[in-house]
């Protein structure tokens, strides 16, 4: 969480950022890895509670 922070704080008030469409590009998609882990995660605790 503090690395996103940072990375997010940089692209906030840095503006000698190069290629900043691609980085907001590269950060969207590890955001949606991360809630397509999330979705597992919940997944396996479902299937765990399920069976107690």
């Amino acid at each position: 969480m503090d690395s996103w922070a940072s990375l997010e704080h940089q692209m906030k008030y840095k503006h000698d950022i190069k290629n900043p469409e691609l980085i907001v590009k590269e950060l969207k998609r590890c955001a949606d890895e991360l809630a397509a882990c999330d979705v597992s995660m919940q997944t396996i605790r479902n299937l765990i509670n399920a069976e107690n």
